[in-house]
């Protein structure tokens, strides 16, 4: 009997370590769970004007995981990481975009220029700052600002404080409405790692990135 029970962990820890097809190395050990934001990287909570964020819910790995965040006014967000097999494939899921994009040239500051792209009923407004690609999409519709004004506040805030300073590359997408669909998002790499903020607003999302540790 004790050699079977030998032949048992064997296996079990033979199993430990389990590499998908898709990359992402999942742990398996119980151990390895999270089950407060306090394991992670996120922020336990993160505020702008008037919103306050704070973690309902955490679930998943050391490698894997996902906390969910509510506020008022139903404003909420999700943070999550995923680990993969190779930096290569980590930095595939950053929808980083490059500084050839055509369009007019409009200034955000003295030390910032981006370029504007108008379709499908939206404006989109286009720059790098480092590492970071940044796009605000405004609707044709919003009446309540400009495309520019937009542009200009995202800018504002991610040059006021600091985006993950361990990111390889990352990607900021915003949308100058509340959608309830968690569509504004930052997302960036390290090494191995990907961590994807998405939200219901702009500023809010890209606050919960910049509270990471």
């Amino acid at each position: 009997m004790q050699q079977k029970t030998k032949i048992v962990t064997a296996v079990t820890v033979a199993l430990a370590v389990l590499t998908l097809g898709s990359g992402t190395v999942v742990q398996m050990h119980a151990a390895n769970d999270v089950s407060s934001v306090g394991q992670t990287v996120a922020p336990t909570s993160a505020k702008t004007d008037g919103t306050t964020l704070t973690a309902t819910s955490t679930s998943g790995t050391k490698q894997n995981y996902t906390v969910k965040y509510d506020g008022n006014s139903d404003q909420s967000a999700t943070f999550q990481k995923k680990t993969y097999g190779t930096s290569t494939t980590a930095e595939k899921q950053v929808d980083y975009v490059g500084g050839n994009t055509d369009g007019a040239s409009v200034k955000l500051n003295k030390n910032t220029t981006a370029v504007v792209q108008g379709t499908m009923g939206h404006t989109y407004v286009h720059w790098n700052k480092g590492g970071w690609s940044v796009t605000a999409v405004t609707s044709n519709a919003d009446a309540a600002g400009t495309p520019k004004q937009f542009a200009k506040q995202v800018n504002q805030q991610i040059t006021e404080t600091s985006l993950p300073k361990g990111a390889d590359t990352g990607a900021i997408t915003v949308y100058s409405q509340t959608d309830d669909d968690e569509a504004n998002s930052v997302t960036w790499q390290n090494g191995k790692q990907v961590y994807k903020v998405s939200g219901t607003t702009a500023d809010t999302t890209v606050k919960v990135a910049q509270d990471a540790d």
